[in-house]
Order: structure tokens, then sequence, then C-alpha cells
């Protein structure tokens, strides 16, 4: 009986640890209303930004708004240099247009899994859906004059592939050349994604975000030239990873 008592009284001393360790947090629960969420995404073609308004609806479903800001590549984009001048620009050859995506975002974020301590991570269900404003800008290069090396004279004309080639080109111009060419493709986008949320901070918000999403036009968007065995597309599918950033409300 001598024994017992000693190890009773370590184990009733030991009890309160052990169910700290089993409670979600040491602080009491709080409801919260909003979430504004930031972040940056990487994708098989591109990168982008996000930035996000998450309102509670319940306590496991939000309401999302928000935008995103994609540049998209052409899968057949590859770098090249004009071999005979050392400080010339990488350009892409054939590129016609860069592809800038802007999708007003409406969705839901729906949680699968709560946090069961401070080290866990919640687990969340994304469907949103949009328009995909597809902006494509006309690609402009320095292109050496006359159409021979060396080149007497450099100038920034917008890419034809009917006039320049390797031989002229002597590299990329700046990418604000062009801006004011932009043109408007109107789509519309679709994503299914998970979100495992797992920042130690209870207003904090720390994910990673693993997804798919669809961007589809009304016709080809031109972003290359179509030459040999090069065809655009009017249907884009990525998949994409996404870190984020942010912090919940209860205003």
């Amino acid at each position: 009986m001598r024994t017992l008592l000693p190890l009773a009284l370590f184990l009733s001393a030991l009890a309160p640890a052990a169910n700290a360790q089993q409670t979600i947090y040491e602080e009491s629960r709080v409801p919260y209303k909003r979430e504004l969420i930031g972040g940056i995404l990487i994708h098989g073609d591109g990168w982008g930004l996000q930035f996000y308004h998450a309102k509670y609806r319940t306590a496991r479903d939000r309401r999302l708004l928000g935008v995103e800001v994609v540049g998209m590549k052409h899968p057949k984009e590859v770098k090249s240099f004009n071999p005979y001048y050392e400080d010339s620009r990488g350009y892409f050859y054939g590129k016609q247009n860069a592809l800038l995506i802007v999708r007003p975002t409406y969705g839901r974020k729906w949680q699968i899994t709560d946090k069961i301590r401070r080290s866990g991570a919640e687990v969340n269900f994304i469907w949103s859906v949009g328009p995909s404003l597809g902006l494509l800008k006309p690609v402009y290069l320095q292109i050496g004059k006359p159409d021979r090396i060396p080149y007497e004279n450099i100038v920034v004309e917008r890419y034809d592939p009917a006039v320049h080639d390797v031989q002229n080109i002597y590299g990329r111009a700046t990418w604000f050349n062009g801006v004011n060419e932009m043109k408007l493709y109107p789509g519309g986008f679709a994503r299914l994604a998970l979100n495992f949320e797992y920042s130690g901070q209870v207003t904090g918000v720390k994910g990673i975000e693993v997804g798919a999403t669809i961007d589809a036009y009304g016709t080809v968007v031109p972003i290359m030239a179509e030459l040999e065995d090069v065809t655009n597309k009017q249907f884009f599918f990525e998949f994409y990873l996404a870190l984020q950033f942010g912090k919940k409300l209860t205003q």
C-alpha cells in the first residue's frame, strides 16, 4: 500500500499534462467571421498571385471572393540567344504574344478536418469558378539592321514571323513594349483544390494549396506563330501549387 500511494500521486500529477496534449488549443476557441488571404502560385506554364476574402457562413463553410493574376506560357516556348553577341537578351523564337490572365473568383472553402493541436493542419476542400480574362500583349524584339552580321543598327519592332528570324533577331525588348496594344480574350475558369492550413498562431493563416484549374476561351489564343508542328490552344488545363498567408478576423 505504501508503494502504491507515491505512484498514485505521481500519476495524478501527470494527468493534467496528458489532458492538455489532447485539447485543440490552450486558449478558448473564438468564432471568426472573415479571413484575408494572399499568396503566390506556380503552375506548369507560369506563376501568379492570389488575393482572397473568405466569409464564414458556418464553422466549416466559407464563401470565397477574390482575384488571381497569372502568366500563361505556351509549352513550345524555348529560350534562344543570338550566338554572335554575348550581351544579347534571351528571347522565345516564334512567340508572337504574351498571355496574362485575370481571374475574378467566387467559390467555397469547406473544412474536412479541424486542427487537433497547434502543430497540426486543417484540411479544406475548395471549388471556385469565374470569368477568365485573357490579356494578350504583342511581343516586341530588338532587330539588327541590316540583315547580316555585324549589325549597323538595332531597332525595336513587333515580332513578325514572316520578316524576323534567327539571322536578324538581336534579343527581346522590354516587356512594356506593346502594353497599349493589348487585346481581351474573354472566357471562364474553374478550380478544384485541397488546402492545408498549418499556422501555429490561432488568428494566423499559413497554408499550402494543391489543385487543378481549367481556363476556356471562345476561340484559340494565338501565343505562338504556328510554324512547323506548333499549334495554339483554346483550353488551358494546369496543376498548381500555392503558398498562402493571411489572418482570421472576428469582425
